[in-house]
């Protein structure tokens, strides 16, 4: 969730650009001249501290962290003033969002935002809300996030910074999507391209595009993404901007595989590959190898697969993100598939002891780093441990789930039955609630692209779901629920979804969709709503 999520954030020397502006050249030529511009400068000057943070940004750019952090170590053995020392923390929390060390991002921006509280400056205390939110979002904390990210866009109203406006919307856009509220996070997304635009800055431009495309992705408005993202090609290679490019290659490979196209994710992927081979630090993009591992499982290789995912699992294994998380689903379920029952078991253990090592490591940030850091007050630690309170007690069900499914596999080996005994079977309560969010999401899709109409007309219409004002708006907050597994309720009216979707199938049969995909899953959760009827 999140996704593969990238920051949109820069580095704005103090005292203006002291490298030669050529925002629509090669990055290439870029690092070039500002490296020849260096030696122009006086050593450890004022002038020379921001053009090497200039050249920070554009390795970061070109995806060579690894220079950009040898740039920031030189930095940090100069003698700065509190300014500069909270510059070159902020880039260096910026480097390890970007090679998703997420726990190490939140330690640089934590010190860099005790420097702002100092420096008692509105427009870095926005730059920290906004960098700490974007890092709490990678790790799952999304109310967190939603915070600080509000925090720091009233700051950038209040100074009339347009371009914190636009990085703040971005990232707005991004809680939006993660938390399936779609129209919102487009909605955002335009208006921080909108602003973008209006600066001529190109490069932020291009990104808050792609990102639109990655909610229509998810909206299943394969063809619209696909447009904007094909538009899109050109204008990066001819930039050089390599790291989004590999972006909008693995973003068109996700397409094809979501519609079985399986020739057209290879050669997506290949594009990937690639362009990643421009980008000159070789580290392994791991949401590269959960897509291949997807599109080895739909080739039938699970084998492959599996592999894929462990070595991503290895790579990533220090990360509670929801990266880590999405491996070990996809693992599972590719166990699964194979009936690899005893490795499932492995994998499901090692995913709880991670959700425990996650919940531990939450408590421990929210008793130091953010009462110490001031970011928001005691009681929101409460609040986040009882939610992971809940995530864990979840899994563990659905962990028992998978130990229940072994030994039953290990039984009806050994006794040859089928293990159905009175017309009643057993029913993986974690399956379960996926499958709901999965016929809501098809349903909706369908309503949306097949009667034009949006969700709230589809509360209206149903009569199944209830219709709330919220700040002027007409919003179905609970019809959205049950678009997340995360938001999903306790206890889910599975009626109320499957009444939806039956509203919608009649409704849009005429419509030129596959209708299909979305029958199938209505009737296996009429059959669960028949069981749980039956007990």
């Amino acid at each position: 969730m999140p996704l593969l999520l990238a920051l949109l954030l820069v580095v704005l020397p103090a005292h203006g650009s002291e490298c030669p502006s050529a925002n629509n050249a090669n990055l290439t030529s870029q690092i070039l001249s500002c490296k020849q511009h260096l030696e122009t400068l006086e050593p450890k000057g004022a002038q020379a501290f921001d053009a090497h943070l200039e050249l920070v940004s554009l390795y970061r750019r070109a995806g060579d962290i690894k220079l950009s952090n040898q740039i920031l170590d030189e930095l940090m053995a100069w003698k700065l003033t509190t300014l500069q020392r909270f510059q070159v923390l902020r880039q260096s929390g910026i480097n390890r969002y970007r090679q998703r060390n997420y726990i190490q991002a939140l330690e640089s921006f934590h010190e860099a935002q005790t420097l702002a509280a100092k420096l008692q400056q509105n427009e870095l205390l926005g730059k920290s809300a906004n960098d700490l939110a974007n890092a709490y979002q990678a790790l799952g904390d999304l109310d967190t996030a939603l915070t600080l990210f509000l925090e720091s866009y009233q700051i950038a109203k209040a100074t009339n910074d347009r371009q914190r406006q636009a990085i703040t919307l971005n990232n707005l856009g991004n809680v939006s999507r993660d938390i399936n509220q779609l129209d919102d996070a487009i909605l955002s997304f335009r208006q921080a391209h909108a602003l973008h635009q209006q600066a001529g800055d190109q490069v932020k431009a291009n990104h808050t595009l792609l990102s639109i495309a990655e909610v229509f992705y998810k909206k299943r408005d394969y063809n619209k993404a696909t447009e904007i993202i094909e538009d899109l090609l050109q204008p990066l290679t001819q930039s050089g901007a390599y790291t989004q490019l590999s972006r909008a290659y693995l973003l068109l490979a996700e397409i094809a595989i979501a519609q079985n196209h399986i020739a057209q994710a290879q050669q997506q992927l290949a594009s990937f590959k690639r362009t990643r081979q421009l980008i000159q630090h070789g580290k392994v993009d791991q949401r590269a190898l959960l897509i291949e591992a997807k599109l080895k499982q739909l080739e039938g290789d699970n084998l492959t697969a599996q592999t894929l995912l462990k070595q991503g699992l290895e790579a990533h294994n220090q990360q509670n993100s929801q990266l880590t998380e999405l491996f070990y689903i996809a693992l599972l379920q590719s166990q699964l598939q194979t009936h690899a029952y005893k490795e499932a078991v492995e994998t499901a253990q090692r995913y709880n002891d991670m959700l425990k090592s996650s919940r531990v490591q939450s408590e421990n940030l929210y008793q130091f780093r953010l009462q110490s850091a001031n970011v928001l007050a005691a009681p929101k630690h409460q609040t986040e441990t009882s939610i992971l309170s809940h995530v864990l007690v979840g899994f563990i069900a659905f962990v028992v789930g998978v130990l229940v499914t072994y030994s039953f596999a290990r039984y009806t080996a050994r006794t040859g039955t089928n293990g159905l005994h009175g017309g009643h079977m057993s029913i993986d309560e974690q399956a379960a609630r996926q499958l709901m969010v999965e016929v809501m999401t098809l349903t909706l899709t369908l309503w949306e692209q097949g009667s034009g109409k949006t969700r709230v007309e589809l509360a209206e219409e149903s009569k199944v779901w209830k219709v709330n004002i919220d700040d002027g708006r007409l919003r179905v907050r609970t019809l959205e629920r049950y678009l997340n597994i995360k938001t999903l309720p306790k206890k889910p009216r599975i009626r109320n979804i499957v009444t939806t979707a039956q509203y919608v199938l009649t409704q849009c049969q005429d419509a030129n969709f596959d209708t299909a995909p979305l029958c199938e899953k209505v009737a296996q959760l009429e059959q669960i709503l028949a069981c749980s009827n039956a007990t």
